[in-house]
C-alpha cells in the first residue's frame, strides 16, 4: 500500500476539506480523483522546493510545498501549524554555486556527485533565508562549497591510496 499523508482544514467559506497525498506522487481532495503531481506543478517551484497548486472544489488553490518534508499551505498559512508560510525565493546568485557543484559532479564521480548534490541543496536553503544578510548568505554558501569540495578531494585521495595499495599487491 502506498504511503499517504492527510491534511484536514476548513476553507474560507467554512467547508471542511481533506487533502491526501498518495505515495508522494498523487493528490486527492475530499477523496475525489487522484491527480498526478506533475499535472499541477506550480511556476513557483525552484531548485530547493517543489510547489504544486492543489485545486479546491471552490476554485481556490492550496499549495503543497515539498522540500525534505511536505507542507500544505492554504491562504498563506501552514494548515498543520497555522503559521504563515512563504515558498522559498532563491536569489539569482545562488545558481552560480549550482553551476560550481555541477562541475564538481563531473569531476568527482559518484562520491563527489553525492557531496555536490548535498552542498547544492544546502546552499539553496541558505540563500533563501531572509533572516540573514545577503553577505552572510553568500559567505555561508562559499563555506559550504569549500567544505564539500575539500571533503571530495580528501575522499578521492583516500580512495586513490586504497586502490593504489590494492594494485601493488
Amino acid at each position: 500500500m502506498a504511503k499517504m499523508k492527510e491534511w484536514n482544514f476548513t476553507l474560507m467559506d467554512g467547508r471542511p476539506v481533506n487533502v491526501t497525498l498518495i505515495g508522494n506522487k498523487k493528490v486527492s481532495v475530499n477523496r475525489g480523483q487522484e491527480i498526478p503531481l506533475g499535472a499541477i506543478k506550480s511556476d513557483e517551484s525552484n531548485f530547493a522546493e517543489r510547489i504544486f497548486d492543489v485545486p479546491m472544489e471552490t476554485g481556490e488553490v492550496a499549495k503543497l510545498c515539498v522540500t525534505n518534508k511536505q507542507v500544505l499551505v492554504y491562504n498563506g498559512r501552514n494548515v498543520e501549524t497555522g503559521m504563515e508560510y512563504a515558498p522559498m525565493k532563491l536569489p539569482a546568485w545562488v545558481y552560480a554555486f549550482v553551476v560550481l557543484y555541477a562541475l564538481n559532479l563531473f569531476l568527482g564521480g559518484a562520491i563527489g556527485g553525492a557531496l555536490s548534490a548535498v552542498g547544492a541543496y544546502y546552499s539553496a536553503r541558505v540563500s533563501a533565508d531572509s533572516n540573514k544578510s545577503t553577505g552572510a548568505r553568500v559567505g555561508i554558501c562559499v563555506a559550504i562549497y569549500l567544505a564539500t569540495t575539500a571533503l571530495m578531494f580528501v575522499l578521492a585521495t583516500i580512495v586513490g591510496v586504497l586502490f593504489g595499495m590494492a594494485g601493488a599487491n
